[in-house]
């Protein structure tokens, strides 16, 4: 009698590398110097242009400054306002020295109407000083992944070496709208912040909010180094999710455009596909002294993965070769790796692993073989 083992499918990685083909569909004409586009959840880059550039960010920074704040201080803490912060040029929530306001009411400041005020406010209250916290944001952009990513200040003023890239940008966002908190205010057209107690409502800079109804975040930028900036992430009714990055846009109008063909592109274009569909659903295969000798595993899996109408014939796999088993087994061993490609190229492997223990055949196994074999003697 077989043994029926449930496994579990664990997805081991998924690879996407810069170097990576996009598939295009269609020609897309983008004012933006430097682009991306990228699906959240496979992190599947489905259009590029220039995306590793290291290029002046502006406000896109802001992003990166919420994420140290958020994962450094008490969002409910009061800060007090410094000379320094009031004195920091650009676009301002327009704060007077010595006034008190929750960090939270300053994370809203900094990402709806995008105030360099409140960055450096923000960088004082979490390191005593912007260098400092300086520190945290580069340290965290490489923990994060943005290799590519150096920042000189909270809030993105142009500055020689301070720059990022579109892909960075990219991967920031993603980590950003991890955090619900933060993907709430990214969401948010208007709030009510309380400076000394005294209510102020302010409105966001994200014009993809207003004009674009998949549009649910993420952050504005522009100075004359780096043009007008876009980060946008929209969700669709099926619930799937994009990163937009446009850099280097001359006018405000060209990066709403340019932001809306990059979407429209993506959620036109491209489909979740059960790409692990196309595996065995059984596996039957030995192990050596154990107390069976064939085994046979059954399992259901599923990976999602966005591809274009064209893409889904080119989906191929392939298997590991499998070990030579011999018991006893431990659960949780793999047996097998299926790699699952697009083209040549390599998109994720899934593993086979024991969910119970194969155990060998010991002094007991035998004696109850005997025992069964007695039994059975004498019922004849």
């Amino acid at each position: 009698m077989k043994r029926i083992l449930l496994i579990s499918c664990i997805i081991l990685s998924i690879i996407v590398t810069v170097e990576t083909e996009t598939y295009a569909t269609e020609e897309i004409t983008l004012n933006a110097k430097n682009a991306i586009l990228i699906e959240r959840n496979c992190k599947r880059i489905l259009y590029e242009k220039n995306a590793y550039e290291k290029v002046p960010n502006a406000s896109t920074t802001k992003i990166l400054t919420a994420i140290v704040v958020v994962e450094n201080c008490d969002v409910n803490e009061i800060a007090e306002i410094s000379q320094n912060a009031v004195n920091v040029i650009g676009s301002k929530v327009k704060f007077q020295k010595g006034d008190k306001i929750t960090v939270n009411d300053l994370l809203n400041g900094l990402l709806l109407c995008s105030g360099n005020d409140a960055a450096v406010a923000l960088a004082e209250h979490v390191s005593g000083s912007v260098e400092n916290f300086c520190v945290k944001m580069n340290e965290k952009a490489k923990e994060i992944g943005a290799n590519n990513t150096h920042f000189l200040s909270p809030h993105g003023l142009d500055e020689e070496g301070h720059y990022s890239t579109a892909y960075d940008l990219a991967i920031i966002a993603d980590y950003a709208l991890n955090n619900e908190y933060l993907a709430k205010i990214f969401n948010k057209r208007t709030a009510i912040i309380k400076i000394n107690g005294i209510p102020r409502e302010i409105h966001t800079t994200n014009e993809m909010l207003h004009v674009y109804d998949k549009a649910n975040g993420v952050k504005t930028g522009f100075t004359n180094d780096a043009g007008r900036c876009l980060v946008t992430s929209a969700t669709n009714s099926d619930g799937w999710q994009l990163i937009s990055v446009v850099l280097g846009c001359d006018t405000k109008n060209f990066r709403t455009q340019d932001s809306k063909k990059l979407l429209d592109y993506g959620f036109k274009n491209y489909q979740f596909v059960d790409i692990a569909a196309i595996l065995p659903s059984q596996l039957v295969f030995e192990v050596n002294k154990s107390t069976e000798t064939m085994y046979q595993i059954e399992f259901e899996y599923h990976y999602m993965y966005p591809l274009t109408e064209e893409e889904k014939d080119k989906i191929q796999y392939k298997c590991t070769k499998m070990p030579t088993l011999e018991a006893p087994v431990e659960a949780n061993t793999e047996i097998m790796q299926y790699i699952i490609f697009l083209d040549e190229e390599e998109i994720t492997r899934i593993s086979l692993r024991l969910e119970k223990k194969i155990e060998r055949k010991d002094t007991r196994f035998y004696l109850q073989q005997l025992l069964e074999s007695y039994a059975k003697s004498l019922k004849l």
